[in-house]
């Protein structure tokens, strides 16, 4: 009881400090996004986005960064486990990225805003005309150099395991014409889950996996595609 106590009160805390100091950066940053060309702030963006990490207690560390070229342009395929999946990944993976969000995300306050000014591309998860523009207009950002990031399970796990994969991303990845990249989280289960407002702090680990070639995506039938990669994020993934 006494715990659980200390728990929400230390959870709480880090909720009010944290979020003193991360709305302010990411209203910064929506504001600079409308202004400036996104390559132009991406590093700065970047450092923000892992200070803010840093404010809610997190210590990230990134594994694997030797099979990523910075820069190259790739399709990074990742496991969805919480709220801060987004500023992890903005601030670690190397390449300038933008990911495929759920429109509800996009209509909230500030985080809305600061998702919609960096240029995330909405997706409507129930409409299957919707689902295909996303898919052209992915298709589209990949051919201009820019990397994109796309979460298979669609929605964060409530138990820390993986959910179903979709099969929209790998549609996408038969499509594009660069490498795939696994990523595995670990951690941030713990730190932050769907069912529980609480916070842990503690140590948060993202490790990218050897690119998958485009010519053997090609070569693969949706449903092995969706296996092997499957596969190569739960070798990826050390804890929920």
């Amino acid at each position: 009881m006494i715990s659980q106590v200390k728990r929400t009160i230390v959870s709480a805390f880090i909720w009010f400090f944290g979020l003193v100091i991360a709305v302010p950066i990411l209203l910064f940053i929506t504001i600079v996004a409308i202004i400036f060309p996104h390559r132009w702030y991406n590093p700065l963006g970047q450092l923000l986005l892992r200070f803010i990490m840093r404010v809610f207690g997190a210590r990230v560390t990134a594994e694997g960064l030797e099979h990523i070229d910075p820069r190259a342009t790739y399709l990074f395929m990742v496991n969805h486990v919480s709220l801060f999946d987004v500023p992890v990944l903005g601030g670690y993976i190397p390449n300038f990225t933008r990911g495929i969000q759920a429109v509800e995300q996009m209509k909230r306050p500030v985080i809305g805003w600061f998702l919609k000014a960096i240029g995330m591309i909405p997706i409507q998860r129930s409409s299957a005309h919707a689902s295909w523009s996303v898919l052209e207009r992915a298709v589209e950002e990949l051919r201009t150099g820019k990397s994109i990031l796309i979460m298979p399970e669609s929605t964060r796990t409530r138990t820390g395991k993986m959910q179903d994969f979709k099969k929209l991303p790998f549609r996408l990845a038969q499509m594009a014409e660069v490498d795939l990249v696994p990523i595995g989280l670990s951690g941030l289960y713990r730190f932050k889950s769907r069912v529980s407002w609480h916070l842990r702090p503690g140590p948060i680990k993202i490790k990218f996996g050897a690119p998958i070639s485009n010519d053997q995506v090609k070569k693969m039938s949706l449903e092995e595609l969706q296996a092997l990669v499957r596969q190569r994020i739960e070798s990826l993934v050390e804890e929920p």
